[in-house]
């Protein structure tokens, strides 16, 4: 796909500072994968810091998995310089205090650029409670397309949807996504992957929508490869950092 051809290349050359304010289940990972990619991850939650950096950086991530208060995360966007923010929404629809996290930094001006969910999170954000058990969705892709055009529309940014099937949707386009494998879902993080690999190609594209194209193509490439050498999830993790980092080079 066009996207990822041109995209892969400007972000060796670039290299782009990416603010990651993720959640500590998942950094490490996180980490490596922007590492493996090219891009130079910094992960500042410290209110000492975190606006000097996200003012710094090329793009900027909100994941919300291990929510404390909305506090950190609007001052992170508030501060953001770069070419906008993606929002991982993670877990929303489990808590009521998850859900107003997702709406304060859903009512921020400048808003998020991408939202990166699952289906059940996307639901979830469009006010229909329960098909989130966790951090998981209980609910398909093909279920929460719909849905994911209707917030797409509402906050005027690209909703990039991931499940058995990607979706990537904007007011006026939808791409649709095969690929990955299966045991993808059960290696933690690979959605707060898929996050920090739209906010990398964030910070060389043009347009959101292709880097949010870029960025689960990348993923779902990565995924199927690392497939055909593993056979479990602990080996599936470093063969797909390593499919990542092959894809890059």
């Amino acid at each position: 796909m066009s996207a990822i051809t041109t995209l892969l290349p400007r972000l060796r050359v670039e290299r782009p500072l990416v603010h990651a304010v993720s959640n500590p289940v998942t950094q490490l990972f996180v980490a490596d994968a922007l590492n493996a990619v090219s891009a130079r991850p910094i992960m500042a939650t410290g209110t000492a810091e975190i606006t000097e950096i996200s003012s710094r950086a090329a793009s900027l991530l909100i994941n919300i998995g291990v929510p404390q208060s909305a506090e950190p995360y609007t001052a992170a966007v508030k501060a953001a310089r770069g070419s906008g923010w993606v929002l991982d929404p993670v877990g929303v629809g489990a808590s009521t205090f998850r859900d107003r996290i997702a709406a304060d930094l859903l009512s921020l001006t400048p808003g998020p650029v991408i939202i990166r969910a699952n289906a059940g999170e996307v639901l979830a954000l469009a006010g229909q409670a329960g098909l989130v058990k966790g951090v998981d969705s209980l609910a398909s892709t093909e279920e929460a397309a719909g849905v994911a055009k209707m917030l797409a529309e509402k906050y005027g940014g690209v909703v990039a949807l991931t499940g058995e099937i990607d979706y990537v949707v904007s007011g006026s386009r939808v791409v649709r996504l095969t690929g990955g494998d299966s045991i993808m879902a059960r290696v933690t993080g690979m959605g707060c992957v898929s996050s920090a690999m739209c906010a990398a190609f964030l910070a060389v594209a043009e347009d959101p929508f292709d880097a949010a194209v870029a960025a689960l193509h990348l993923m779902s490439g990565a995924g199927d490869h690392a497939a055909k050498i593993t056979k479990g999830p602990g080996n599936f993790r470093a063969a797909f950092l390593d499919a990542l980092h092959a894809a890059a080079a």
